[in-house]
């Protein structure tokens, strides 16, 4: 391309020809609708025009200079913008505040004590071409208009000009009464845009309508740009703002920003304080037409967006670029090549949960068809549209999912860039449905375990022998036992599912101790408190929790509520144990004798005195015999002795008894 531009610029230069026309370029567009239209912003066109202008070194490039270091430049500012040094401080003076440059490249640059200087970018050297102002003060703000005249200001609201044909000559442009200029003055179309330092400090950008002469006309505030802009720059129509730490893009007129690049400034000597476009002083204009004709005689203009006028049908856009100072024009065909994108139809895919492992698998294959039935067509699925459009962590066609989810199809030919979306809804049914699934009995009772009678088939798992004797293919049953059951019913939707209840013992009374009294009854203490039936052997019941009249033996003692709840069996031994032996020789009641206590192979038995002295520490003979009154083969004293006995390691009875001889 570059070779067919420099031939056509020579045969321009040769015969006078001010328009030069450049290869055609294709520029390939989807219609993912299928209406047979496409639009195209001019945005994305706008790499045809860098192209061209790279290829007569007219590539757009910002310059900027380093507080108290020289000039550098950014260059690619639309693709990997790169930070080029162009000249340092060579003569050791520093102060570099602003930095213009006019439509024949030249650069000018403002330094300490309001110098203005030439500088030549090939060999760094600085021409003083005069003092801006005589009282020495800096010059903040610089930059040249399509005419090549020049502004200056920074510290005041007022703005100063000196006209092309003398640069040292300056005079009063506009005084805006109010604030000061932060940054530059640059020219975009018929208006002048200046970074304006307000009253609070905030900067913004303000836009000033010119007349032929680019005299002032009236100006607008725009409103709110990045703090701290000490430098605007225009190239090709659009413009930037630099910051001491970095360049920004302004949109506008709605004055959002993008960062363009990042000072790499170590100190404050290396921050940007000015400024300027390489081209922004040339008065270039581009714009778009769809016929050749009209793109030589700038006619007809397209609007943005561009969209082809006849359906399914290839169309040409032509770029005009026309520089006005040099009277060149370059125009660049654009074939706009239309393709169709395949159709893709929505679609569902319905898989089951597994019962082991609760996964539902899907085969994306499955639905292939149902999206479009071109067998040769390619289709990569993805979690999201935003992974679909960049074709980036596609899904394998076999996926587990344990929750219904929305999936997208991308389905194209040997075009990946022009495709169809189709979106799947992956449906992992459910068993909605309400139930009891914590059941509270009590002992004596059953627990009811139910569900809505709205499933095709029944089972119940986990049921005990004891309840087996019912029918466990129904949606209701009886269960005696706690413990975990499930029921296993196949849904109308042609799923299988388990349903899990628990079902557990409570809400009845609770035996917490049996106490054997001294006059040898024992009495149940139940909580909670309430109106009980007690029982030894659940056949005989009644209301009081005491016993009397009790013979030594093992009872299964039980209670039960006013409402048929019971407690669970809680064995007793009962022991009869005399409180009274009177070891004088009649043969009443002359040893001490303890019905049952064999009972308890493990047994042991002290007896105290009323010291607390233990002189006695045996088990029971095999009759129950258990002591004869006497210690050292004499009768002891008449009184009060006390005994321990211990039955097991759980279980120990104490008590006192009376001797009396």
């Amino acid at each position: 391309m570059k070779k067919l531009l420099a031939f056509l610029l020579f045969l321009g230069y040769q015969f006078g020809l001010s328009q030069i026309i450049a290869d055609t370029q294709t520029y390939p567009l989807c219609d993912f609708d299928g209406d047979g239209f496409v639009s195209v912003p001019f945005s994305d066109l706008q790499s045809y025009v860098l192209d061209v202008l790279e290829a007569f070194d007219q590539s757009p490039e910002i310059y900027v200079t380093k507080a108290h270091r020289g000039v550098e430049k950014i260059t690619h500012l639309y693709d990997n913008p790169q930070i080029v040094p162009v000249c340092g401080d060579t003569d050791g003076n520093g102060g570099y505040y602003d930095i213009a440059i006019n439509s024949q490249k030249e650069i000018y640059v403002s330094r300490r004590n309001g110098l203005l200087q030439k500088m030549n970018p090939i060999t760094c050297q600085y021409q003083t071409i005069g003092q801006i102002h005589p009282n020495g003060q800096s010059v903040l703000a610089l930059s040249f208009d399509h005419q090549d005249n020049l502004y200056e200001g920074g510290w005041t609201s007022q703005i100063f000009r000196a006209d092309a044909q003398d640069l040292t000559q300056f005079y009063l442009w506009h005084d805006f009464g109010d604030g000061n200029a932060s940054g530059d003055f640059v020219q975009i179309g018929e208006h002048l845009y200046i970074a304006w330092t307000m009253r609070d400090g905030k900067d913004h950008l303000l836009k000033v309508t010119l007349d032929a002469n680019n005299q002032y006309v009236s100006h607008q505030d725009l409103g709110k740009i990045k703090t701290g802009t000490f430098g605007l720059a225009a190239e090709y129509g659009r413009l930037y703002g630099n910051t001491p730490n970095g360049l920004y893009e302004i949109d506008l007129p709605n004055l959002s920003t993008t960062d363009i690049v990042q000072n790499n400034n170590s100190t404050s000597a290396l921050d940007w304080w000015g400024a300027a476009g390489y081209h922004e002083a040339l008065d270039m204009k581009i714009s778009y037409h769809g016929d050749l004709n009209e793109a030589i005689n700038d006619q007809a203009p397209l609007s943005d967006p561009y969209t082809n006028p006849i359906a399914f049908q290839d169309a040409f856009v032509y770029i005009r670029v026309h520089e006005a100072i040099s009277g060149t024009t370059y125009i660049i065909p654009v074939h706009i090549v239309i393709s169709v994108a395949p159709s893709a139809n929505s679609t569902e895919l319905i898989e089951c949960r597994d019962l082991i492992s609760g996964w539902a698998n899907f085969n994306l294959e499955n639905v292939q068809s149902n999206i479009n039935t071109d067998a040769s067509l390619n289709f990569n699925y993805f979690d999201n549209l935003e992974d679909l459009h960049a074709h980036v962590n596609p899904l394998p066609t076999q996926i587990s999912i344990a929750n219904s989810k929305t999936i997208y199809a991308k389905v194209f030919d040997q075009n990946d860039r022009c495709y169809g979306i189709a979106t799947i809804d992956l449906v992992v049914p459910t068993n909605e449905v309400n139930y009891v699934d914590q059941v509270e009995f009590c002992w004596g009772s059953q627990a009811f375990l139910s569900v809505p009678d709205q499933y095709l088939t029944y089972q119940w798992l986990g049921i005990s022998p004891e309840d087996a004797d019912q029918n466990l293919n129904g949606p209701e049953i009886f269960v005696s036992q706690p413990g975990i059951y499930q029921l296993e019913v196949q849904h109308p939707n042609g799923c299988t599912f388990l349903m899990q209840f628990e079902t557990t013992i409570g809400g009845g009374p609770e035996i917490t101790a049996v106490i054997q009294n001294p006059d040898q009854s024992i009495t149940v203490n139940v909580s909670p408190q309430g109106n009980y039936e007690y029982s030894l052997d659940g056949i005989f019941w009644q209301h009081s929790p005491t016993f009397h009249q009790l013979i030594a033996t093992e009872y299964n003692i039980q209670v039960r509520s006013a409402e048929g709840c019971y407690t669970p069996i809680y064995p007793f031994s009962f022991l009869s144990v005399p409180n009274f032996i009177s070891p004088n020789g009649d043969g009443k009641n002359d040893q001490w004798f303890i019905h049952g206590i064999n009972e308890f192979p493990d047994h042991q038995i002290q007896i105290y005195d009323r010291n607390g002295k233990l002189f006695f520490n045996r088990k029971a003979q095999a009759n129950g015999f258990v002591w004869d009154g006497t210690y050292l083969g004499r009768t002891v004293p008449s009184g009060t002795y006390w005994y321990i006995i211990r039955l097991n390691e759980e279980k120990t009875i104490s008590g006192h008894l009376t001797v009396k001889n």
